[in-house]
């Protein structure tokens, strides 16, 4: 069951004539590097789209059977059981988790991961991913790629990518759900197929008051598809989704405080709050030109409007933010089969951004004076061609990447214009190679070039500052994927990546980048999956990182050879499943995390470690599924903390959590 192989040629044609597969599961494995968190399943694109090369790493697929008996808050969450996946879990309202992997800190001080939803680019203008329009059961499977050997996105992408994908899928069901701290959801998916058309819609609500004082939070969203094929060589679609979010946001509390009572909220944030929304409407074309050409276009336009009350200590004051990005984009790309051992595929893309952002000095939600006022278009273009070989036992891919940038800012408070800063065309590198030793064994190793851009007033120069390059970021993996039982795959690799010039947001709060100097992060990551028997399976797997500053810029000389701030020495996951019989699946999940550094310079305390252990029943109705689920099953404390200044803010995340849900299939 957890075995695959991939034919070149039968995958290429297939992904150009009938669909696009990115990972075909079927009886042998060996000739892939791919490892799956749950079930194996059969991962496939829209008909008729453009195949892509195979990707040779540390590449990651949690299917639906991990995702849809799930419930959160935050969409992010989901993502916990995927191995080397680590959060900043800031539990402010609106600005709630971040995510991260590599050695990068998930603080949002550097925009490191590519976030993708049904292949349409979904971060902030900040790099943050905003995910949160998804629940979970709108979600089929998730892919994330770890390392910056992905020759298919340029901005964000310099540590690796996520792309999940929403169903599309024939199936009617709804499902409520009652838990701890006042908590409903809602949730309800419609799915018709015909011979050429289908649609599918779903809905979604939650409320909550939250784990702490003066955490309401309340949202929900709405969703429709709608895919036509005039013909088996075209597929055309249509995605729509609106998405609202409101929350309060308990602030942040000193340590003696969090420790005595983690569920208080700080007294000086009893006005903070905010609210988020998402629009978005995107146009998808496949298109089958012969069997050995594929083109798929993809267009979109959303906006991501953020509106909060933020006060991060007792001594400052409050601010009132607004940040509107309004994003378009076309996405190309073409796959030609060579012959049948090679694959040609290319890709053109524009993503444009039209922003604004503006702050406030407030007491009490009512404005004092204003302080920032940004207008600014911020637009990447890129391109990458890839070439792939795939024999018996050999597969290598190489491929070349370029981005570039365009747009202007204006300060509408000071009148002053700038222009982006582009060093003109950034060109990346990326390479892949997969040997097949033994039916059972496989060696692979990979190289990339990646960029990393700066966003806000910085990513601008005025007409007296000089254009500067691009940080570059030059990373390495090599490992081995092994298949010593029938039942059990397993996955080990090494990797590196190393920066020169490397830029990251000052902490102050402004958002501005100063030079962090050259740095360096390396470590390993083990993991495997395991299908024993019908009663028993699982997952798991274990990240060793190291992440240092090996020469500091001028304002960092103090920091030189230290840890770079809020990276975990070490993340972990581990999950068993038991289903006694047939309509019965018992579930433990747990995840862990190593402590870290607050600060680049000042050293000799770390935080954040935890261990935290979730249970899961689901009964199986035949009509549908009654589940109960335990989150944090020993009450266990963990914080995100931050310096200010001198001092660190922390924030508790949840306690223990009891939820009962009932579906219902029709």
């Amino acid at each position: 069951m957890f075995m695959f192989s991939l034919n070149p040629l039968r995958l290429a044609v297939l992904s150009a004539c009938v669909m696009s597969s990115v990972v075909v599961a079927d009886e042998q494995q060996s000739q892939d590097s791919t490892l799956f968190i749950g079930d194996v399943i059969e991962v496939t694109a829209a008909k008729n789209s453009a195949a892509e090369a195979q990707l040779v790493g540390s590449v990651d697929i949690l299917g639906r059977d991990q995702i849809k008996n799930e419930h959160v808050d935050v969409t992010m969450d989901l993502l916990k059981k995927i191995p080397g996946v680590y959060f900043s879990r800031f539990n402010q309202g609106i600005i709630s988790t971040d995510i991260a992997i590599r050695g990068f800190n998930a603080e949002g001080s550097m925009p490191h991961t590519k976030l993708l939803i049904d292949g349409v680019p979904s971060n902030l203008h900040v790099g943050l991913s905003e995910m949160d329009a998804l629940f979970p059961m709108e979600l089929d499977w998730v892919e994330v790629v770890k390392g910056n050997h992905d020759a298919r996105y340029g901005l964000h992408n310099l540590a690796g990518n996520i792309n999940m994908h929403s169903r599309r899928d024939e199936a009617k069901e709804v499902e409520v759900l009652f838990g701890s701290f006042d908590t409903v959801e809602a949730q309800g998916y419609f799915g018709d197929v015909d011979d050429n058309f289908s649609q599918h819609y779903f809905v979604g609500a939650r409320t909550t008051s939250g784990y702490r004082d003066h955490g309401d939070l309340d949202k929900h969203t709405f969703s429709g598809k709608w895919f036509y094929q005039p013909s088996t060589q075209t597929d055309i679609g249509v995605i729509a989704r609106y998405f609202d979010y409101e929350a309060d946001a308990p602030g942040y509390l000193t340590e003696q405080e969090a420790q005595r009572n983690p569920r208080q909220s700080a007294s000086y944030a009893q006005d903070d709050s905010g609210d988020k929304q998402t629009r978005h409407v995107s146009v998808h074309l496949d298109r089958s030109v012969n069997q050995a050409l594929a083109l798929s276009v993809k267009s979109y336009w959303q906006q991501y409007d953020r509106h909060r009350f933020v006060r991060y200590t007792a001594g400052s004051s409050q601010q009132e933010r607004l940040e509107k990005d309004q994003q378009f984009g076309v996405i190309a790309t073409m796959s030609y089969v060579l012959s049948p051992d090679w694959l040609l595929t290319a890709g053109l893309d524009y993503q444009g951004q039209d922003n604004s952002n503006e702050r406030f000095v407030t007491e009490g939600q009512n404005r004092l004076k204003q302080s920032r006022y940004w207008d600014f278009d911020y637009n990447n273009y890129g391109g990458f061609t890839q070439a792939q070989y795939r024999g018996d036992k050999l597969l290598i891919s190489g491929g070349l990447r370029v981005d570039g940038f365009d747009g202007d800012f204006t300060n509408q408070l000071s009148g002053q214009q700038k222009r982006i800063n582009d060093p003109g065309l950034t060109v990346q590198p990326k390479f892949n190679v997969l040997y097949e030793l033994q039916e059972t064994l496989n060696v692979f190793a990979n190289y990339g070039v990646s960029f990393q851009a700066p966003t806000g007033s910085d990513a601008y120069l005025g007409d007296n500052n000089n254009d500067y390059d691009f940080s570059k970021n030059y990373g390495y993996e090599a490992g081995i994927k092994w298949q010593p039982l029938d039942w059990l795959d397993t996955r080990l690799s090494i990797w590196q990546q190393e920066a020169k010039d490397e830029l990251t947001q000052k902490t102050d709060g402004s958002g501005d980048f100063e030079n962090l100097g050259s740095t360096k992060r390396d470590g390993w990551d083990a993991g495997f999956s395991a299908y024993i028997n019908q009663q028993w399976s699982g997952f798991g797997a274990y990240t060793r990182q190291e992440a240092k500053l090996v020469e500091p810029g001028e304002s960092q000389v103090a920091s030189k050879g230290n840890w770079l701030r809020g990276v975990p020495e070490y993340t972990a996951t581990l999950g068993v499943i038991y289903q006694p019989i047939d309509v019965l699946k018992v579930s433990v999940f747990g995840h862990f995390q190593g402590d870290y550094y607050v600060s680049n310079v000042l050293q000799t305390k770390r935080y954040g470690d935890y261990s935290i252990i979730d249970l899961a029943f689901d009964y199986d109705l035949g009509w549908g599924n009654a589940g109960l689920r335990i989150n944090n099953v020993f009450d266990s404390y963990h914080e995100y903390v931050y310096l200010v200044g001198s001092e660190t803010i922390h924030s508790p995340s949840s306690g223990r959590a009891v939820n009962l849900s009932v579906s219902y299939r029709f």
